[in-house]
């Protein structure tokens, strides 16, 4: 300790000795610099202090819109298919050649037309000889009915001579009992008497049996008149013809092909009863059940043909497909719509029942499927909501359906997707408020 004072008391001769040693035009650079580096810090603290920047809270630029409470249709995008039910496939029904096609895949036919011709020589030969057997069941039957009006008559005549010779008998036993007759001539009578009996059961038992032999001679002739008919209709089956209205779907013939009983020949569709299939998501099908069973009407309508064509609901299928959750809609299409071919692939949109208390908003307006956020001085506020579904507008964009409870007249509700929307955020409008249709 007495050292560092000792130093201390030495320092400034030390200091002078150093200045002693430093040269004058070096002590004048030194007090220059000196004075220079005063008149600066002087400077810099009478210098006047600039105003500290005021920090201000970023307001995000949104979009909204005005919201309207109403009662509303939610609206189902559906994915279908064209069917027909009367869809058939024409066999045949005979073995031959098949002649002509008459017409061609694609091709729109009528009821009645001529599809498919085959050979028709040994229809025809069969037909002929089922001709000819009716003729003979026809001839056998007149010949029985003229034998029973005979065998009829017979039997008359048979009962009047029998009566006769009974009665002849009778007066031949008076007289013999009196003795006026030989007994001899009496028994010759008798003998008579029962052999005329015996013819007379005999003709009576041929009389009872008309109704049966009638029956079978009767049955005779419808086998007959049947196996006619049927040789006609194999021979009428050797032209086929269109069954209603329709488009050829497939050919499977050709001129020249030998084909069996059973054989395709093709298949046509009927346009007047195409109807498209759609499957239905099973959170919706009591609605629609509801809809279908108060009589309330229901129709989808083509998206993405050009033109919107309304196909009404008409029923939904009694069965459950494998692999399906839902149960699959029955559209009707319209007789005087443009005709879609046969399993063509159509996008459906379904307008459901309405939902009263519903506000239809854009896309973006929804936030985690359960939020929208009101702006309210240029603030967000959180509010959760109901999905009910979604709609199109004219214009094709898309909007959900909410249901949010109370919701004050003119609420301006957020239409911009802000990837960090939360309660107080401030916002502000960059474009007029639109009013949702």
């Amino acid at each position: 300790m007495t050292a560092f004072k000792q130093h201390l008391r030495q320092a400034p001769g030390r200091l002078a000795g150093a200045l002693a040693r430093i040269s004058r035009k070096n002590r004048l650079l030194l007090l220059t610099l000196g004075g220079a580096a005063v008149a600066s810090a002087a400077l810099l603290a009478t210098a006047p202090q600039p105003p500290l920047p005021e920090v201000q809270e970023k307001a995000w630029p949104v979009t909204a819109v005005t919201a309207r409470t109403e009662s509303l249709s939610p609206e189902l995008m559906l994915f279908g298919r064209v069917e027909s039910p009367h869809h058939a496939e024409m066999r045949s029904d005979s073995s031959g050649d098949v002649l002509v096609v008459h017409v061609r895949e694609g091709e729109r036919v009528s009821r009645g037309q001529l599809l498919v011709s085959l050979d028709p020589a040994h229809a025809e030969l069969a037909l002929e000889q089922a001709e000819a057997d009716l003729a003979d069941a026809e001839s056998a039957l007149a010949s029985l009915q003229a034998d029973i009006r005979a065998e009829q008559r017979v039997l008359a005549h048979m009962e009047d001579l029998y009566s006769l010779t009974s009665a002849k008998a009778e007066r031949l036993k008076g007289l013999n009992a009196r003795q006026l007759i030989a007994t001899e001539h009496m028994e010759n009578t008798l003998q008579e008497v029962a052999r005329q009996g015996i013819e007379l059961a005999r003709q009576q038992a041929r009389v009872e049996k008309h109704p049966q032999r009638l029956a079978s001679a009767q049955a005779a002739l419808n086998r007959a008149r049947a196996q006619r008919d049927d040789r006609a209709l194999r021979l009428a089956d050797t032209r086929v013809h269109a069954p209603f209205d329709g488009r050829i779907s497939a050919v499977s013939a050709a001129p020249g092909d030998r084909v069996e009983p059973g054989s395709a020949l093709l298949s046509l569709y009927d346009t007047d009863a195409l109807r498209v299939r759609a499957a239905l998501p099973g959170n919706q099908l009591d609605a629609i059940k509801q809809a279908l069973a108060s009589g309330m009407p229901l129709a989808a309508y083509t998206v993405g043909s050009g033109s919107d064509i309304a196909l009404p609901l008409e029923t939904l299928a009694a069965a459950v497909e494998k692999g399906h959750s839902g149960i699959d809609g029955l559209f009707r299409l319209p007789a005087a719509a443009e005709q879609p071919e046969l399993g063509r692939a159509l996008n459906l949109r379904l307008a459901l029942p309405p939902v009263p208390d519903t506000v239809a908003l854009p896309v973006q307006s929804l936030y985690d499927s359960r939020r929208i956020y009101l702006i309210e001085n240029e603030r967000l506020r959180a509010l959760e909501v109901t999905p009910v579904g979604q709609r199109s507008r004219d214009d094709g964009t898309l909007e959900v359906l909410v249901q949010t409870g109370a919701l004050p007249a003119g609420s301006q509700i957020l239409a911009t997707s802000l990837p960090r929307a939360t309660d107080g955020l401030r916002v502000a409008t960059v474009a007029p408020a639109v009013a949702t249709r």
